[in-house]
């Protein structure tokens, strides 16, 4: 029989407790379940983690960072493109469960300190991706923008505008269909990389 030394024990525990996050979200992931699923002790959990938020939080970066890696494999063939693509224009099946995820973690940052900094952190890195992408458009002559404008600033407003799209979306609110999502957020990308001259 082959034992697992610290790290591969701790990294099967994160492998357990993500799949578990991706098919039944965070409240799945109890430190019982997670030990359960993983055939360990709770105990091993709790001395690999110390509590289940800061689990709960290490998940979510991890998924979110697995999310950019499918997301970057689709292949585009203009900045525009790549902008509406993380910028959720493409339905694509297999990242719906990070998004549920993402969602519940937005509800979720209101209770916890470790989900909110863990958040945080994604949001930052998704900023980062869209500047850069932005300035890549820029430096071909894809995007124009103001020159009083700098991508920082327009990569918040398209991130700003396409969560709040999202939480009027997931309220339900009649006449705001996936196609409406798309065709909103393509033209706010639209108004802020090639109209705003």
């Amino acid at each position: 029989m082959h034992y697992l030394n610290r790290e591969e024990r701790r990294e099967m525990i994160l492998n357990v407790a993500k799949q578990l996050a991706l098919n039944e979200g965070f409240n799945a992931m109890t430190v019982r379940r997670i030990a359960t699923e993983a055939n360990v002790s709770t105990g091993q959990v709790h001395h690999h983690f110390a509590s289940s938020s800061h689990l709960k939080a290490e998940v979510f970066v991890q998924l979110m960072d697995q999310l950019n890696a499918i997301e970057n494999e689709v292949v585009t063939t203009t900045w525009y493109e790549r902008i509406s693509l993380l910028l959720g224009c493409e339905n694509i099946e297999q990242v719906q469960p990070y998004l549920r995820l993402w969602n519940e973690a937005e509800v979720l940052i209101q209770q916890d300190e470790e989900i909110k900094k863990a958040y945080n952190i994604t949001m930052e890195r998704w900023h980062q991706m869209i500047v850069s992408l932005i300035e890549k458009g820029l430096a071909q002559n894809e995007f124009k923008i103001l020159t009083t404008t700098n991508c920082q600033d327009v990569a918040w407003r398209l991130i700003a505008f396409v969560c709040g799209l999202e939480g009027i979306f997931q309220l339900g609110s009649k006449g705001l269909t996936e196609d409406m999502f798309k065709q909103h957020t393509e033209m706010m990308i639209r108004l802020e990389l090639f109209n705003n001259v």
